[in-house]
């Protein structure tokens, strides 16, 4: 859904509207056999200091991301991680987090990605069910992963510091276009969890084909609050590191103050957001600089559509 006719000159070229519903273009060139860290690699090629995460005072540009995420990738193929395998992915939200999901798809692998809130009964399931080679988590979190049945690596100790020698190219050690990306398991309200495999060809085709109608580019800052544990996120996070755009990462304190998020995103300049109706319609005010507005996982009233899709923004 678009907030515009499709006659404006910023869709006319790349989508057309039929029975409603707003369709991309047929275009072959979105499905490349490709993996998620060579369209990472690529953008730090073009956009080394370019400032890729903020979060609070901390700014990192795209050159300082990969270094780091480099050191990790390291790090977790010096304990025998690669092609083939999962690592369960389980930190606080924050830029730590993302260089963390950056790092395991640098190492080859998949990452089999849990909310902060989640227990480690749920944690213990999904590794078994997925046959993870370990979980990788941050400091803050070793108490509550205390006594789990396997191999469990902080991301700023002791895996980084190991990280050291070349980091051999993930396609030299068996890594394709249709290997694991990464895994997104079911709640199991019915149930045993059930785990879903995205390969690379399948997300990356998803991230370009997808941002042909989004338009994201590198002078925008997204704002990223959602859950790694939902595949929303994958669209938030991973459109802005292919483009070379900014995101602006809130913890769950800053998101959960809602009367004071907008004027905090307006002082960062946010242009694009990704999110819920739900937590739309929940801004206690609006933000002029934001350009891009795209809402999914649930209806979105028409008076959500009213309140945002003013001033040129679009509205998906």
């Amino acid at each position: 859904m678009t907030s515009r006719p499709p006659s404006h000159n910023i869709l006319s070229k790349k989508a057309h509207v039929r029975s409603g519903s707003l369709h991309g273009v047929t275009d072959p060139s979105f499905l490349r056999e490709e993996t998620l860290s060579e369209i990472f690699a690529e953008t730090v090629s073009k956009h080394p200091r370019k400032i890729a995460m903020i979060e609070g005072d901390l700014k990192m540009t795209f050159a300082e991301v990969d270094l780091r995420a480099t050191a990790i990738a390291r790090g977790l193929v010096n304990e025998g991680v690669g092609p083939g395998d999962v690592v369960g992915l389980y930190l606080p939200r924050g830029v730590e987090l993302l260089v963390a999901q950056i790092a395991i798809a640098k190492s080859g692998a998949a990452w089999l990605p849990f909310d902060s809130e989640t227990p480690k009964d749920r944690i213990a399931v999904c590794l078994a069910d997925a046959k993870a080679k370990g979980l990788l988590t941050s400091e803050a979190f070793l108490n509550r992963v205390e006594g789990l049945a396997f191999p469990v690596w902080p991301s700023a100790g002791a895996i980084a510091k190991t990280g050291r020698g070349k980091l051999v190219d993930p396609r030299a050690r068996g890594q394709s276009s249709s290997s694991t990306a990464y895994m997104i398991y079911t709640s199991g309200s019915t149930g045993v969890p059930k785990g879903i495999a995205i390969t690379n060809r399948n997300i990356c085709h998803y991230l370009r084909a997808s941002n042909s109608l989004f338009g994201i580019n590198s002078t925008d800052v997204m704002f990223q609050g959602c859950s790694v544990a939902f595949d929303l996120s994958m669209e938030e996070i991973w459109i802005p590191l292919m483009v070379g755009a900014t995101l602006w990462v809130v913890n769950g304190e800053t998101l959960a103050d809602t009367e004071a998020l907008p004027a905090l995103m307006r002082k960062a300049g946010v242009t694009a957001i990704d999110t819920v109706p739900t937590l739309l319609a929940l801004l206690m005010g609006d933000v002029p600089t934001l350009r891009t507005v795209i809402v999914g996982g649930e209806a979105c009233p028409p008076s959500l559509v009213a309140r945002f899709a003013v001033g040129g923004r679009r509205l998906f």
